[in-house]
């Protein structure tokens, strides 16, 4: 995981042997741009290192710069790229509205609806009774597929037939989530290409009809640049205030983690670590510092 990017990091930091001028870092980050980008960082990200690390070595210039203080310096300037962030529990915690309406939005492949039943099963281990919505009412199968992962876990899922009109079916949960006493309601959407202008709005719509509390952008760490263009998209139609990560488990090259972090703005709030229920662990900037640079 992170190999070629971590390689990179490492090879920066052995080549220290004393101080450090502001010329080895051009030097190094144009030499090694190209590995940068085969590891899918993103050439403003480049640039935000390179600029972080000259102007905390100026800082620390008149004390030397051996490779420990490299380190805690490309440390410093990682974390400096996400967000604090809280879990789903520590927000509805707060919240006084019931149910919390949290809408999953995000393209095609993804993991978002095994993404919104993880959160649903731990939720129901915290003892909220969440209430999962089939709101894809277009693709073959979702609906059955949140109905599987329902009952494996023991979480009602409120759906409709195929083709009935995703905010009208959202709408019709949240006052059924009101009448039953569900605390969350988790709205699980179709997935759709972020050049999809008509379907962008129509996700608007839901989010607009259903006075969604949350918005969560679902990204997958596989998709390196593209990562990019989705989360632009979907900041803008229908927006969203925290993210999740998917399918870290695999093969991942690291940059498109740092690229959504560095241009959405936004928190990461979980990763999804696998299959199973469980594999969903709440994001920390420490994560990423150990897998990069340990």
């Amino acid at each position: 995981m992170f190999d070629k990017l971590k390689k990179v990091f490492s090879d920066f930091i052995s080549s220290i042997t004393g101080k450090i001028t502001e010329r080895d870092i051009e030097e190094f980050f144009k030499e090694r741009e190209i590995d940068f980008i085969e590891a899918d960082v993103s050439i403003d990200v480049i640039d935000y290192f390179k600029s972080k690390l000259i102007e905390e070595v100026k800082s620390v210039k008149a004390n030397g710069t051996k490779q420990e203080t490299i380190r805690e310096l490309l440390s410093r300037a990682i974390i400096q790229i996400f967000q604090d962030t809280e879990t789903l529990p520590d927000i509805y915690r707060k919240a006084a509205k019931k149910p919390f309406i949290t809408v999953f939005l995000g393209i095609n492949g993804t993991g978002k609806t095994t993404t919104v039943a993880k959160v649903a099963y731990s939720l129901k281990k915290l003892k909220y009774r969440p209430l999962m919505v089939a709101a894809d009412t277009y693709r073959t199968g979702a609906i059955e597929q949140l109905a599987e992962h329902g009952s494996r876990i023991g979480v009602e899922v409120f759906s409709k037939k195929y083709g009935v009109d995703p905010a009208a079916l959202s709408r019709e949960a949240y006052e059924y989530a009101i009448s039953n006493g569900y605390d969350v309601l988790l709205i699980d959407t179709a997935g759709r290409m972020q050049t999809n202008e008509s379907l962008l709005n129509e996700l608007s719509k839901l989010v607009k009809v259903v006075k969604s509390d949350l918005n969560i952008f679902v990204g997958d760490a596989l998709a390196g640049y593209d990562m990019i263009n989705q989360a632009t998209a979907f900041l803008q139609t229908p927006g969203f205030s925290h993210s999740i990560v998917t399918k870290v488990d695999a093969e991942v090259k690291g940059g498109s983690i740092l690229n959504l972090a560095f241009y959405t703005k936004k928190p990461i709030m979980y990763l999804g670590t696998g299959q199973s229920y469980e594999d969903l662990i709440p994001f920390k900037p420490s994560w990423v510092v150990e897998r990069l640079l340990d």
